[in-house]
């Protein structure tokens, strides 16, 4: 019997201790944990402060606010007096505690689709369908480089793609997820980037965006018509990408973005949309905060300063731009500027090392950031962006008990000493510790001291008097009481003292036990601290050198300081080629005002109020036109990964701070259309542009210009030059190129065709039938057979330009313009016949086979047979020389002076559909005017001044004082970094973006540039 009983209690034992964890968790302490932090300053919220107050927290929330420090019994008391309670900081935008990797694939070649697996989208950098809260571990090492800065929450997401999933919003309290997870489903978060995605579209930034516009529009076509899927004859595909994009205007996105052009392209994305989020800054702001101001987004502002550029000698200055001198000496100010624009914004420490987040911070409120407003980004604003402004960001009953303690004031000289993580104490500097970082007095009897603590690299002191100074030895501190021993001889109290101390908030009580074991009693008090003045030696801080940069607009050499304001203005005297009717006009004066021309004619009266300019010798004509232009675009010219791109826009990606667009000013170029590349058969949607230095992108689009598109026929369709990998995408061939056109045309009408059919249906059937789906690459192949978007068509050989009038004819719509043309003058008679136009070069050939037929006298022969013919640039240097250009005709083939001038005015006005606002000098036309020294088409010429809508954008004059003056910029702001200290030379290495001159054969990869952190 007893060897059963020993055996049943084995077992026992056994099964307990297999059950240990549930037991223990059955015997946890629920009894309520209140804890009294007295005596504090609390820092309710930004703009909201409360003295000698108490916090009450039971568990894990704020309980209540105590005024008067009346604490309930049974509260453990921790008294904070000298001390100030803030809100946790919230970091809006981490990856912090994903537990995730993304499966990369390799591959030799271009990849034009991906595995569809489980419902996930047909690209692969659209992963909405993640919800990141699935994959939350914690992970503390991690978490402390946000605690260590008083962060108590972030929102968090992994980073990668262009869709990348929901993000999750949790604490950094060291717990299982399940408990740390405040918003199981924040922002959705967002990119331009497509990250690891092995799957070649996109490929350039205008094709993130269309992919982005698509699969919103695709995401609303889903969730309207996924449940009539049984009932309709047309079924919906399971796509869980698209159903997590449900509800969008009740969601928030949050997008990353690494320039600031790019950020305004998200602002103006999502304002599209009309959907609600906040945009991840890139320090950039400043430069068009009246423009980011404009749209209804918060910013996550990281601070990330640039290092001082390396500046050795001559040579290293000569690579260091203007723009990004000034950006190193500006990038403090970002936060002020955003704030004194009232754009909300918060703060993030990604991008940086998170020791360096403070001294940053710090930086910026001495630039101007007010503490509020500071805190206010670490706060309020950060849990209203991350999604739990319900629970943190505040002091507040209810609230989570996420509270940062600080000795001081923390945007000042006060330190962090301890981060409260749901209710739980971490002290990263011991409160006893923190009673020791500032000097006593000490009153001994007759003899009084001050007492000074070091605490590195271990505890040391003195006592001194006047110029007497004792070292103390035997330093001991525990939990607010300190002992040593010290030699007083020289102070008059003989042989060796031992002092005991005890420290509160108050000051010191001790007592002394002299060489006799006397017990002398003393007492203490604080000593205010010392400020160093800003000329003192010692100033931890060191001098800032006065501001120097400018801002301009754009922010770059030669950008302006405001913009040029409308000219009232009578030229007289001039010799005025009007390319219209009247042909070229001597001693002719002209009228604006209002951005219009108001007369023209001889001797006219010169209005009140209206400047004269004297143009007596020189030249008056209407601004160049250039039909064919690739200037002032970002990330990519082509969409180079499939044959039929139509739904990427040249208009989502114009950057108005190329200088080119000012190059092009000083060549008196006024007006250009941005095409896409000829990467493919169909390519992108063109963009005519007014060259308004200054002005944002959306000010440079033409105002109700049509609208227009490239194609493109020959060798680069084919990728006859691409390399051995690219052998497998339709067309590889000419006649293949035919083929294509025809089946996306094919397309296109069964599309708009879907669509009326649907329109016409009753309204009790549309709700049982799946709708047509919206497709943008379809919809504007339909505008093309439509004749509501014009063609312009990158050909060069007399077959194929043959092939394309017929089957333009064949689909019932007239083909725009063919540029480049080359082998026009062949086929003349059929391209009058049908009413294309021709835009060409000059003198371009041989450089490719399919040019090996290329004459000087293409333009001459084109236009003799009724061709309506101009010519155009293609390059990103040859637009300011396009008056020679089209001179070269009068030498090639004996063209006439004004017909020559309207291959570069009048001609590409009409071939753009402007020719009623722009390109030519007629009454009630847009003043769009230059003024040359000499004849327009001599090699002589030089534009005077340029105006766009009777504002002047160049001026000869004042580029040579703008020349001067970015020389004298540069000069002081390169002595700057030189003379500047170390610590004002600290910052992340600065990447300028990287792009090249964009030509219509560019082949370039956006998003292999994110690397560099360019785009």
């Amino acid at each position: 019997m007893h060897k059963h009983k020993i055996k049943a209690l084995v077992a026992l034992l056994s099964v307990l201790s297999s059950h240990s964890v549930i037991a223990n968790e059955q015997l946890t302490d629920n009894t309520p944990k209140i804890t009294a932090l007295s005596h504090a300053t609390l820092m309710l919220e930004p703009g909201e402060v409360l003295t000698n107050a108490t916090l009450l927290i039971e568990n894990n929330r704020i309980k209540s606010i105590i005024k008067d420090n009346d604490i309930p019994a049974g509260a453990l008391e921790i008294n904070l007096s000298g001390h100030i309670i803030y809100p946790g900081f919230i970091d809006p935008f981490t990856e912090y505690a994903i537990e995730y990797e993304s499966q990369s694939e390799d591959s030799d070649g271009p990849v034009y689709e991906i595995k569809r697996i489980g419902g996930n989208a047909e690209n692969g950098a659209i992963h909405s369908e993640k919800e990141w809260f699935n994959y939350v571990y914690p992970d503390k090492e991690q978490a402390n480089k946000w605690i260590n800065n008083g962060f108590t929450s972030v929102q968090s997401s992994y980073l990668d793609g262009i869709f990348r999933g929901r993000g999750v919003s949790l604490s950094l309290a060291d717990k299982k997820a399940n408990d740390i997870i405040y918003k199981a489903k924040a922002n959705q978060f967002m990119a331009f980037d497509k990250g690891s995605s092995i799957q070649d579209y996109p490929q350039s930034l205008m094709g993130s965006m269309a992919l982005i516009r698509q699969t919103f529009s695709d995401a609303l076509w889903y969730n309207s018509n996924i449940d009539k899927s049984t009932s309709s004859p047309n079924s919906v595909e399971f796509n869980i990408a698209l159903e997590r994009l449900s509800n969008l205007k009740e969601q928030r996105f949050i997008f990353q973005t690494k320039n600031l052009n790019n950020q305004l392209r998200a602002a103006r994305l999502l304002n599209k949309q009309k959907l609600k989020g906040s945009l991840v800054g890139n320090g950039h702001e400043y430069a068009r905060i009246d423009e980011l101001k404009s749209y209804p987004y918060s910013l996550v502002l990281p601070l990330n300063y640039p290092a001082a550029p390396t500046i050795i000698d001559s040579d290293s200055e000569r690579d260091v731009s203007l723009a990004s001198l000034r950006h190193w000496e500006t990038a403090p100010s970002n936060a002020a500027m955003v704030a004194k624009a009232d754009v909300p914004f918060a703060l993030t420490q990604y991008g940086i090392d998170e020791d360096k987040f403070w001294p940053r911070l710090k930086q910026a409120i001495e630039r101007g950031l007010d503490q509020e407003t500071a805190l206010a980004a670490l706060t309020t604003e950060a849990a209203e962006i991350a999604g739990i402004s319900n629970m943190a960001g505040q002091l507040k009953p209810g609230f989570m008990a996420d509270l940062v303690i600080s000795n001081g004031n923390v945007f000042e000289d006060g330190k962090i000493t301890s981060i409260w993580l749901q209710g739980e104490e971490r002290q990263l500097i011991s409160r006893d510790l923190a009673l020791l970082a500032q000097p006593y007095q000490l009153q001994i009897n007759e003899l009084t001291f001050d007492l000074n603590i070091e605490q590195e690299p271990s505890l040391a002191g003195t006592l001194s008097s006047g110029e007497q100074e004792i070292s103390l030895a035997n330093v001991n501190f525990h939990q607010g009481r300190m002992t040593f021993s010290a030699d007083l001889a020289d102070a008059g109290i003989a042989g060796i003292s031992r002092f005991t101390l005890w420290f509160d908030d108050n000051g010191i009580r001790g007592r002394l036990l002299d060489s006799n074991n006397q017990i002398v009693p003393f007492g203490g008090t604080k000593l205010e601290q010392i400020a160093l003045d800003d000329n003192d030696s010692l100033n931890a801080k060191s001098a800032e050198l006065p501001k120097i940069a400018k801002q301009t607009s754009p922010n770059v050499a030669y950008g302006l300081l405001k913009q040029p304001a409308q000219d009232k203005l009578h030229i007289k005297n001039a010799t005025i080629w009007t390319s219209a009717e009247n042909g070229v006009l001597n001693n002719t004066d002209l009228i604006i005002s209002r951005g219009k021309i108001e007369e023209i004619g001889s001797q006219l009266s010169t209005p009140s109020g209206y400047k004269v300019i004297d143009a007596s010798g020189m030249h008056l004509t209407a601004g160049i036109i250039d039909e064919h232009s690739h200037i002032a675009l970002n990330g990519g010219t082509n969409e180079a990964t499939d044959a039929v791109t139509s739904e990427v826009r040249i208009g989502d990606v114009i950057n108005p701070d190329d200088i080119a667009i000012y190059r092009g000013l000083a060549g008196g170029v006024t007006t250009a259309q941005i095409l896409h590349g000829s990467a493919n058969p169909i390519g992108g949607q063109a963009q005519i542009i007014q060259l308004k230095w200054g002005d944002n992108a959306e000010q440079l689009k033409f105002k109700g210009a049509p609208a227009s598109i490239k194609f493109a026929l020959g060798e680069n369709v084919k990728q006859s030059n691409w390399g051995d990998n690219f052998d497998s995408r339709f067309p590889q061939s000419r006649i293949g190129v035919k083929s294509l056109f025809s089946e996306a045309f094919n397309e296109a009408l069964a599309y708009r065709k879907a669509q009326r059919d649907y329109k016409k249906m009753r309204s009790s059937e549309r709700r049982r039938t799946v709708a047509p789906q919206y497709n943008y690459r379809l919809e504007a192949v339909a505008e093309v057979l439509e004749q509501t978007r014009s063609v312009h068509i990158h050909s060069y050989v007399q077959s194929e330009i043959l092939m394309f009038l017929r089957l333009a004819e064949a689909y019932n719509f007239k083909v725009g313009t063919f540029t480049h043309i080359l082998e026009g003058y062949k086929v003349a008679d059929e391209m009058a016949k049908h009413g294309a136009y021709a835009s060409t070069f000059s003198d371009w050939w041989a450089y490719k086979f399919e040019v090996y037929d290329a004459i000087p006298q293409n333009t001459c022969l084109m236009q003799n047979k009724g061709v309506l013919t101009s010519i155009n640039s293609d390059d990103y240097e040859m637009q300011r020389r396009l008056n020679q250009e089209a001179a070269k005709s009068m030498m090639y083939c004996g063209m006439n002076a004004e017909d020559a001038w309207k291959m570069i005015t009048i001609n590409p006005a009409i071939q753009l559909g402007i020719e009623e606002k722009v390109g030519s000098l007629v009454e009630g036309k847009q003043a769009d005017i230059v003024l040359w020294t000499d004849s327009p088409l001599s090699v002589y010429a030089k534009v005077d001044s340029t105006w766009i809508q009777g504002r002047r954008y160049f001026n000869r004059e004042q580029d040579k004082l703008a020349q001067l003056e970015v020389e004298k910029e540069r000069a002081a702001l390169i002595q700057k970094v030189l003379l500047s200290d170390d610590a004002h030379k600290q910052g992340e290495t600065s990447i300028e973006l990287n792009e090249p001159e964009w030509h219509c054969d560019t082949h370039f990869n956006a998003w292999q540039q994110t690397a560099q952190g360019a785009l």
